[in-house]
């Protein structure tokens, strides 16, 4: 074997004055005979000399800078394998030679080492060029490396993760199969000197860089050692692929720089999910409006806004009105367009600079800025109001819905965007009360209720620790026989200020809160703790109760674990345990709640529907196979002797109740809780 010999200074002398390479051929001289021949009368060619053998001669080091190797079955017959001999041609660059019905085996050369390949029935004298001034310059550079670069470079060509190569001037010198494959690059194609200034020009917020020193090549290059760059990779061909880049510089023994490498990965999709995440965290999926939170936190920046600018500020609080109703009659399906359809027209409708959001259900929240006068936002609202009571087009459905509008003003009611949007909600609600369909301002009037429904909501925050939460008992008579044969459990809530308050002071403070969970799981523990208690104290084993469920209860996925806890606990025949449910909820529950109910009739449980003939009656409701029983609104007994037309309702609703083997129960008004007596 021929030793390799190192280039001293008057090798590097001689090839700084010619204006070509001196290039060895290694192999046969038939295969590429007219290319050779070409070749030799063309400037990047200084000197050409042939071989027929696979060594280097002895004075290579002064009659060579480029190897051009032929590869193909000539290489194998000679008993040594592509990578071996490409690495006893080293340190001088190669090309390998091939057809390009042979491409493959040029780039089997480039995975072996070589510098790069030359299809020689497919190439024009300027990538020619190119492809020689390439190879001579990367291997220049890997002759330059010191040992610990060239190992990582080794390593790092045959990872998964794109990798690219270049010297200190920008020249792209290596790009791995990975990233040539991740970028779209064809396997001839060899980067111009200005791709540095293009690749990755763009920051991940889709803004070219304003400094070329940020592009990842340059840093790279320039030394600078980094991690997790997301760049975008942008050309015409294809769509925009998100990178992120790892870079360090390359030094050579002497720790002198001489290039850079990056190394980067395709997390377009990992970013699109992160998006869709952060989107769903901050806008409502079914309308795509701003949620709760986020409306609430651009309404602070716009108070901040309107204090600055000593600008008017005003808050909508919009409610549907009867929209139950179009859930019950039409389904959740329909709902749901109409909410949409709500969503889109509230956005048509407002002026650049003001915003919307949905609050909840059926309840929007739109701010207006910068509206002139204050009688202003009552020309908007009523700009609203008069958009949203047109007719609606749902498929082959004409649905109407008007709305309630509550406003507030900024700072008259509230100087925070929960206080304003409190104050909206009040405002609406006092617009429902006078028959929907118009808009309310929150008035000084108003203000009491507010501070109160505040005080109320800090305190309910406190009232199970401080156990001011407790339970009445209402006895359940059957009127055949005159006997107690269960109860319902009232919740009470002993205020330290107001007294003992009934569920409608505070029970939709409980819902809108969030708080109604655990509440209704302290509710649900206590009664059958209490149950539990008196079946063993009497000896009535059948003694049942009932217990009233907020809709919102059956959205949460603890509810089933909490009564079967319950039932585990008191050792509770679940039979015994009675679930009420407000009539229509049934009907418009998803997917989710319905499996709910499944679940706590799976358990054992009974379910009943309460206020029954007072709301929409859906027969679906009755005869899905949740329904064990259903109890008359108090409305419909209160007057029964003297009332001719509830006594036809009480008798229709008993007779359909007898035909669908379901329950019947009637509820007096009440007045006071009723207790249990210390004796039965």
């Amino acid at each position: 074997m021929i030793p390799h010999h190192g280039e001293d200074s008057r090798c590097t002398t001689y090839r700084n004055l010619m204006s070509g390479h001196s290039i060895l051929y290694l192999g046969r001289g038939e295969f590429a005979a007219d290319y050779l021949g070409e070749l030799e009368t063309l400037p990047c060619c200084t000197y050409l000399t042939r071989s027929t053998s696979f060594e280097l001669p002895e004075d290579a080091s002064y009659i060579v800078d480029l190897i051009l190797l032929e590869v193909g079955p000539m290489i194998s017959q000679s008993g040594q394998s592509l990578t071996d001999l490409i690495n006893h041609l080293a340190p001088y660059p190669v090309v390998a030679l091939t057809r390009k019905e042979h491409e493959h085996r040029g780039i089997a050369a480039v995975r072996a080492g070589a510098q790069g390949y030359i299809c020689i029935d497919d190439i024009s004298v300027e990538d020619q060029d190119a492809a020689f001034d390439h190879a001579v310059k990367r291997g220049r550079m890997q002759s330059r490396l010191s040992s610990t670069d060239v190992t990582v470079l080794s390593i790092l060509k045959n990872i998964n993760d794109g990798v690219i190569v270049v010297d200190d001037v920008g020249h792209v010198l290596d790009i791995n199969p990975a990233a040539r494959t991740l970028l779209g690059i064809n396997p001839r194609m060899q980067p111009d000197p200005t791709w540095e200034q293009t690749f990755c020009c763009v920051d991940e917020n889709g803004d070219s860089y304003p400094n070329s020193a940020d592009l990842p090549l340059m840093r790279a290059r320039m030394g600078e050692k980094f991690s997790d760059q997301v760049a975008i990779y942008r050309t015409p061909e294809q769509p925009d692929i998100a990178l992120s880049i790892n870079g360090q510089g390359l030094f050579d023994g002497n720790r002198e720089l001489i290039g850079g490498v990056i190394t980067f990965r395709d997390v377009t999709e990992s970013r699109r999910k992160t998006k869709d995440l952060e989107k769903r965290a901050q806008f409502d999926e079914l309308t795509g409006l701003a949620n709760r939170s986020l409306f609430a936190e651009q309404l602070t920046r716009a108070i901040g806004r309107s204090q600055r600018k000593s600008a008017p500020l005003a808050a909508l609080f919009i409610d549907l009105d009867r929209f139950k109703s179009v859930n019950d009659t039409l389904g959740h399906d329909i709902g749901d367009a109409l909410l949409c359809q709500v969503a889109e027209r509230l956005q048509s409708n407002l002026r650049v600079g003001d915003f919307s959001g949905r609050w909840g259900g059926d309840e929007f929240v739109v701010c207006l800025e910068d509206f002139g006068e204050a009688g202003n936002a009552a020309a908007a609202a009523q700009k609203l109001l008069l958009v949203l009571s047109e007719k609606y087009e749902i498929g082959n459905s004409e649905v109407y819905a008007t709305p309630s509008i509550g406003i507030s003003m900024y700072p008259d009611c509230g100087d925070t965007a929960e206080r304003m949007i409190k104050a909206a909600d009040i405002a609406m609600f006092e617009a429902k009360k006078r028959g929907g369909g118009r808009f309310q301002y929150y008035s000084t009037s108003l203000n009491s209720k507010l501070e109160q429904r505040e005080e109320l909501e800090a305190g309910l925050r406190h009232a199970l620790v401080r156990n001011e939460f407790v339970l009445h008992y209402q006895p359940r008579i059957d009127l055949a026989t005159n006997r107690l044969i269960g109860l319902e459990a009232l919740l009470r809530w002993n205020h330290p200020r107001f007294g003992l308050l009934l569920p409608a002071r505070f029970l939709p403070i409980l819902e809108s809160s969030g708080l109604i969970h655990s509440a209704g799981e302290w509710v649900i523990a206590t009664a059958c703790r209490q149950l539990a208690a008196w079946q063993r104290r009497f000896e009535l084993p059948d003694l049942s109760i009932a217990i009233n469920l907020s809709p919102q209860q059956l959205l949460h996925n603890r509810l089933v674990e909490v009564v079967s806890k319950s039932l585990a606990d008191t050792a509770l025949d679940p039979g015994c345990i009675e679930l009420e449910i407000c009539d229509g909820d049934v009907m418009q529950q998803r997917a989710a709640e319905l499996e709910t109910l499944r679940r706590l009739r799976k358990l054992g449980v009974r379910l009943s529907l309460d206020h029954f003939g007072t709301r929409d009656v859906s027969f679906e409701s009755l005869d899905n196979g949740f329904i064990d029983s259903f109890v008359l609104d108090q409305t419909l007994i209160a007057d029964i002797e003297e009332n001719n037309s509830h006594q036809r309702i009480v008798r229709a609703a008993i007779a359909m109740a007898q035909g669908l083997d379901i329950e019947v129960a009637g509820r007096r008004r009440d007045c006071s809780a009723t207790r249990l007596p210390e004796k039965l």
